[in-house]
């Protein structure tokens, strides 16, 4: 039987199995024991993100696995029993239906996937030495592992439009016809190599932190540090980036100092559903066109990038390792609109009252006041606590 590679995901390994043994994805669940019933992959995602003892127990039993290794292919390890829905985390608002991203090169068959694609900060292949990509480049869907089909490994599982499908129905026609699937090969997508040191630094220590063992208090300060620094720059778009100098030029043409919204721009060669807008922090996000129903009209939707998250972590690193951070954030960051309560659903998060002390002032200038006293209703002392 083979092996879980390491650092693989537990969809990406018994997918792995089906695809080895020539089967359908449901056969070698059932043979592992893990009931899949209907909604197979849909229930595969779920145990990739929360593994039940029992399901464990089945696992262990049929393939010999370790109760360490199969917990390593999981993100949350195990549970008594899965809910019967999965609450978002706030780490995985995508989880455990989509990965974050994916590496093309890595998705040629036999296709294999490592749990970090998980992870909002999985920007690039260390094997591969490229960015990462978020969608298909064809039609637009974002890789998700619980509608991947076993038959068609590193194939875009996502549906074409109907108006943009190569076979039309007859306008007298009584019925639809059956949407198509992309199946576009999605290893033969290009992503810019990386070149930039800061986000293969950042990028290296981040890696390290979800290794086997305990990461160091320092690590997981700065870890911290990085999650607030990227929260306020991301959403409420508290922060915005003076000014953006980088000597990669796939990170540069990630950031525009236009506060108006730019002209449709194209991902790869012919995508046009594809359009990029740029945030208050001044990075450029893509939009993906949803419905085109005459009736509504155009529609538009928020996408992943890994490049323009590569681009923000090129900042945040550029910060966090300067020998004066305070005096740093002064230079890069100014507070556009401050972070109101409601911003944050009526729940601030812990750790930007856990910040190291260089970056308390910048905390207590991007909150409003009413966020500043929630946080601050969590200590005593009425200050941030480093």
């Amino acid at each position: 039987m083979p092996v879980p590679l390491s650092g693989e995901s537990l969809f990406s390994w018994v997918d792995h199995l089906a695809f080895s043994y020539e089967v359908d994805r449901t056969q070698i669940m059932n043979r592992l024991g893990l009931k899949p019933k209907t909604a197979h992959a849909f229930r595969l995602a779920r145990h990739t993100a929360e593994l039940t003892v029992t399901a464990a127990t089945s696992l262990h039993a049929g393939t010999g696995l370790s109760p360490e290794a199969l917990r390593d292919m999981t993100l949350f390890g195990f549970v008594k029993e899965s809910e019967g829905r999965l609450r978002r985390h706030p780490e995985y608002d995508w989880a455990p239906e989509e990965t974050w991203s994916f590496c093309p090169p890595c998705l040629e068959p036999p296709a294999r996937w490592p749990l970090r694609w998980y992870q909002s900060w999985a920007v690039m292949c260390p094997d591969h030495g490229r960015y990462m990509a978020s969608h298909c480049p064809g039609c637009g869907s974002p890789f998700s592992p619980s509608i991947l089909r076993s038959d068609a490994p590193g194939r875009c599982p996502g549906f074409l439009d109907r108006d943009d499908e190569p076979s039309r129905i007859p306008s007298n026609a009584k019925r639809r016809s059956k949407r198509k699937r992309c199946g576009r090969p999605l290893w033969e997508m290009d992503t810019p190599p990386v070149t930039d040191p800061v986000v293969q630094r950042t990028h290296q220590r981040l890696t390290r932190l979800i290794a086997p063992g305990s990461p160091t208090d320092e690590d997981e300060q700065w870890y911290t540090d990085l999650r607030a620094l990227r929260m306020l720059l991301e959403d409420p778009n508290a922060l915005r980036v003076r000014d953006f100098t980088c000597p990669d030029p796939a990170l540069q043409e990630r950031f525009t100092t236009a506060e108006e919204d730019i002209p449709p721009r194209e991902w790869g060669e012919t995508d046009p559903v594809i359009t990029w807008q740029p945030s208050g922090s001044g990075f450029l996000s893509p939009m993906r066109r949803t419905t085109s129903d005459p009736r509504f009209g155009i529609v538009w939707e928020g996408q992943r990038d890994p490049v323009t998250q590569a681009a923000k972590l090129h900042v945040i690193g550029t910060v966090l390792e300067s020998q004066d951070v305070a005096a740093t954030v002064q230079e890069v960051f100014s507070v556009v609109s401050q972070a109101r309560l409601r911003d944050f659903g009526e729940r601030v998060p812990s750790y930007l009252g856990e910040v190291s002390p260089q970056l308390h002032e910048l905390i207590e200038r991007a909150l409003a006041p009413d966020a500043l006293a929630r946080l601050h209703g969590t200590h005593p002392d009425g200050h941030i606590r480093g």
